[in-house]
């Protein structure tokens, strides 16, 4: 089942269902072929329960259609239409790839209501975010997953081959978004732990207190800054370390974009981008295009890449 979406809120969405006839053909004329399946290579999927995906030989399955040439474009790990990009899928055409495989660690915050990727982001994609909460990281665990967005990390310790697992999937093309601000000194702390092989950290001194939110307004040029101008922040922590500033407010730098091998990491300085609020009552705040550039710029360069159009 396909959504076209309009977001009032991450909890607070109105939306249309559009039928689909599955036949192979992409019943809405986009030539993208039936996507409101995310089958994966053999036809199998499961993940809901965080297990991982079967796409018919274990992980991500790149490359040409068996006999070589183009077919539509389906959520199956393989560039159909041979256009270069894989499951490059967005049926609503929402800026959210359908195929898109992502992932959260820890808790959705408890300062606000709402939860971006319970409701907004399952919305738009397909297969939808995938609650790892917890579980230990391993490879195996972490290798079906293109985007991994960090919540509420407090009194979760992580072990150096953990850190280990997250460095090699990094390095080999996933894609790393942490928030903070939770309110725990350990959440940090942890944070920090998963953030090391990036070179980039959260500083210790909260910062940019208000209410309501205290509006970003110091942009620099980046693909995660395209058409934001004001995104609230609300006692959160600066970005400190190597990488990119994209963002700064009040003399503190907020946001840092980094590179690791082949993939990429977004250190975001607070956590109430997830919450209804900043969406119902701040206007002016460009947050869904904020989410939509920072999950494309993530997202490997040659898999699940769509237009952002809003």
């Amino acid at each position: 089942m396909n959504h076209v979406l309009r977001a009032i809120g991450p909890s607070l969405l109105v939306f249309a269902l559009v039928g689909c006839s599955c036949d192979g053909g992409g019943g809405d004329g986009d030539g993208e072929g039936d996507d409101t399946d995310a089958t994966m290579g053999d036809g199998s999927m499961s993940m809901t329960d965080g297990a991982t995906r079967d796409f018919g030989g274990g992980g991500r399955d790149i490359g040409p259609l068996p006999d070589g040439t183009m077919g539509p474009e389906v959520c199956d790990g393989i560039d159909n239409d041979l256009n270069g990009v894989i499951d490059d899928v967005d049926e609503g055409g929402d800026g959210i790839c359908d195929c898109l495989i992502i992932a959260t660690l820890g808790e959705p915050g408890e300062w606000g209501d709402g939860d971006v990727f319970a409701t907004w982001l399952d919305e738009r994609s397909d297969i939808g975010a995938t609650a790892l909460g917890d579980t230990t990281l391993t490879p195996e665990l972490l290798e079906p997953y293109q985007v991994i967005v960090a919540q509420d990390l407090r009194g979760r310790a992580y072990s150096d081959a953990e850190v280990d697992a997250l460095r090699g999937w990094l390095e080999s093309g996933g894609g790393l978004m942490t928030l903070i601000g939770y309110g725990s000194p350990d959440e940090r702390t942890n944070v920090n732990q998963l953030l090391a092989p990036s070179g980039l950290q959260y500083d210790a001194t909260p910062i940019l207190a208000g209410s309501p939110t205290v509006p970003v307004t110091g942009w620099e040029t980046h693909p995660v800054s395209e058409m934001v101008t004001q995104v609230g922040v609300d006692n959160g922590y600066e970005v400190v370390g190597e990488g990119d500033v994209v963002a700064r407010e009040g003399g503190f730098v907020v946001l840092r974009a980094a590179t690791l091998g082949e993939g990429k990491v977004l250190v975001w300085g607070d956590e109430w981008i997830t919450y209804d609020s900043e969406w119902n009552d701040h206007p002016e705040y460009e947050l869904e295009r904020f989410w939509l550039n920072a999950i494309k710029w993530l997202t490997p360069e040659t898999e699940c890449q769509v237009p952002i159009l809003i």
